[in-house]
């Protein structure tokens, strides 16, 4: 039952995106950044599910359960800042200009030779973020359906590269807000029973709270990863495609600040998930899993 439930949600991102594609019009500004035209709720909602992605809800379960509430939030509040930084400084001037990549200013300002080193750490960083979020749904299923993580990877792969390809930034941008309601809607539902199971929230916070927590990074270190999420998050392509990719600069500047205040808003529900995952009566073949795998906590905690 649970496959087809799967295999039902994969279906539908591909129905979205073969449904999106009739928006283009057709042309590289159409593929790229939506011919500009992106609505403000739509281009909200696609750069908050962008980062509100299977490393961000795992990632921050698994600080949590872990290490600290510290290291629980970490992640989601400094993107979510990065968001609010990059809406502050960046977004509205980079969509007066209309540029189409992140790359642009550089090779106006430094020329083509430059542009191409300057987009080599650029596409790394985007095939190593794509790796993590593949690797995320693949140990997913791996928990919640017994799959062999190669299959989930590649089944994930192909569906995002098949809706893609259909329609282009229009395609990505509608999967992505209809992905971000099923998140919601995924944790609203699970939740309740998750506290129910560990004893309340109330029961389960007292668990936590009484216990005693190492934190994974020291005081300095913690700021300075902090610092570098919180700059790192501007410079991605993913953003500034979003930002281009609206209607005007103003429109550019409020998604971004938005989709910034909403990213730490649902740091919470996985933030929650981790401390009942802490709370929780595992039997001993999943304590020691735990132990060794706490980015399974999460995944546990749905199935």
């Amino acid at each position: 039952m649970t496959l087809l439930a799967i295999a039902l949600i994969y279906a539908s991102f591909i129905a979205v995106g073969v449904l999106a594609s009739r928006r283009s019009r057709g042309g590289t500004d159409e593929f790229i950044v939506a011919g500009r035209a992106m609505p403000l709720w739509l281009a909200t909602m696609t750069m908050t599910a962008t980062w509100v992605d299977g490393g961000y809800l795992l990632g921050t379960a698994e600080g949590v359960f872990h290490s600290s509430l510290a290291s629980g939030l970490q992640g989601g509040v400094c993107f979510g800042l990065s968001l609010i930084i990059g809406g502050l400084f960046f977004a509205r001037r980079m969509r007066a200009l209309e540029f189409h990549t992140l790359i642009d200013p550089f090779e106006r300002r430094f020329g083509k030779r430059w542009a191409v080193v300057l987009s080599l750490p650029a596409v790394l960083a985007e095939t190593f973020w794509s790796a993590e979020l593949l690797v995320a749904l693949g140990s997913t299923f791996g928990v919640v359906l017994g799959l062999d993580l190669a299959a989930g990877i590649i089944v994930s792969a192909i569906v995002v590269t098949l809706y893609t390809m259909l329609g282009g930034m229009w395609a990505v941008a509608y999967t992505d807000a209809f992905q971000l309601l099923l998140v919601a809607i995924g944790l609203a539902v699970t939740l309740p029973f998750a506290t129910t199971a560990a004893g309340g929230i109330v029961h389960a916070s007292a668990v936590y709270i009484s216990a005693a927590h190492q934190p994974a990074l020291t005081s300095v270190s913690w700021w300075d990863v902090s610092i570098m999420l919180m700059l790192g998050g501007v410079p991605w392509n993913c953003y500034f495609q979003r930002v281009l990719s609206c209607r005007s600069p103003q429109a550019a500047q409020a998604h971004s600040i938005l989709s910034g205040l909403l990213t730490i808003v649902l740091t919470i529900p996985p933030l929650l998930m981790g401390v009942v995952a802490f709370a929780y009566p595992w039997p001993p073949d999943l304590a020691a899993r735990l132990a060794a795998q706490p980015a399974d906590a999460l995944p546990l905690i749905f199935k």
